[in-house]
């Protein structure tokens, strides 16, 4: 079938990335290959830079094998955005060398067997200063490992801990310039002039650090892995942890110290709740999210839910319309205390007329 073509697919993934126009764009399951050779090239022509970091095998095999191995890219606008510095989280590379979790069973018969990772960039925005650090992570999708995908997030957070500290310390950046088409020769007219840069934010600790995570969490929010993201914490005595030993997560239970929210939660009591990110034949749910520090950032709007109509004529996704089982999703935020004042205080979390249309 065409529409199930990667040619095809791939196509309609980059015409919605290059519709939606966002600064940052975090893709998960991306073989090095098509992000080496299709979609860096192609968004390179839309003034997008891109990282990628592959899951873990990818370090014991060819090179070129290593090219059919998937991994998490994040692209950013760098006529926009400096990026300051980039990290992989190796899940099971973490937990191996963790002591307190080296001799536990279910290390070894669970846990080390996936090889999923998380992609951190942290980027400085070159006119205004302010900074955000950018997580990007795919976690294991089978519903009997609940307590994988727990430790998963658990050490997840425990790296942007870890770095979020490191990089509320991070110099000032001094040279802000970017590259512009009045660097080239061939270029004939001269652009508008671009903004003054401000100097670089200072943020007096890691907690109030802009933060944004873009997550496969392949968990429903009724999970533990959901509960600990929201909630900042769940107990050694949760259904998910109960009866498995994982060091001191299963002894004393997880925590992070972060106020971060799901961007689509601010529309769950209103009629524009999304009803599902993933849609296939025999499941449909919210598994996907885009998390923000609720102290930095303030949510402005989201791209809005598929056409309920659309919805009733197919079976599942992907389709022609669809190239994944896995919708885009996509927020604005604005830094506090940076944003101009509006006449209209409250956001616009309507339905997007980009999202309604049926191409």
């Amino acid at each position: 079938m065409a529409a199930l073509s990667w040619e095809h697919r791939r196509q309609k993934i980059l015409d919605e990335i290059n519709t939606n126009d966002a600064d940052v764009v975090c893709l998960q399951e991306v073989e090095k290959e098509v992000f080496d050779e299709y979609f860096s090239v192609q968004l390179a022509y839309k003034g997008y830079k891109g990282v990628f970091w592959s899951r873990t095998r990818a370090k014991t095999m060819s090179a070129k094998d290593v090219k059919t191995v998937d991994g998490c890219a994040t692209f950013y606008k760098h006529a926009k955005l400096i990026l300051l510095d980039k990290q992989g989280i190796e899940f099971a590379g973490v937990a191996i060398n963790r002591p307190d979790m080296k001799l536990q069973k279910d290390m070894f018969n669970r846990f080390m067997p996936r090889d999923h990772i998380g992609l951190l960039t942290f980027f400085e925005n070159r006119y205004t200063g302010s900074r955000v650090l950018v997580g990007n992570t795919h976690i294991f999708w089978d519903p009997a490992y609940a307590d994988v995908k727990l430790i998963q997030v658990a050490i997840f957070m425990q790296g942007i801990n870890t770095f979020a500290e490191k990089y509320a310390k991070w110099p000032a950046q001094l040279n802000k310039r970017a590259f512009t088409l009045l660097d080239s020769e061939d270029k004939d007219e001269p652009e508008e002039p671009l903004p003054e840069p401000a100097p670089s934010k200072v943020y007096n600790s890691k907690t109030v650090l802009p933060l944004v995570l873009c997550t496969d969490l392949n968990s429903t929010v009724e999970s533990g892995v959901y509960e600990l993201l929201s909630k900042g914490s769940v107990s050694a005595e949760h259904r998910e942890l109960r009866g498995f030993e994982y060091g001191d997560f299963s002894k004393y239970g997880i925590e992070h110290p972060f106020s971060i929210r799901s961007a689509y939660s601010n529309l769950d009591k209103g009629p524009d709740a999304m009803p599902f990110t993933n849609y296939t034949i025999d499941f449909r749910g919210v598994i996907d999210h885009i998390w923000y520090s609720t102290n930095s950032l303030e949510n402005l709007s989201l791209l809005g839910r598929i056409d309920p109509e659309y919805m009733r004529t197919v079976p599942g996704f992907p389709n022609y319309h669809f190239p994944s089982d896995h919708i885009p999703i996509m927020a604005e935020f604005a830094f506090k205390g940076t944003k101009e004042k509006k006449v209209h205080t409250e956001p616009d979390f309507g339905t997007s007329s980009r999202r309604d249309r049926r191409d």
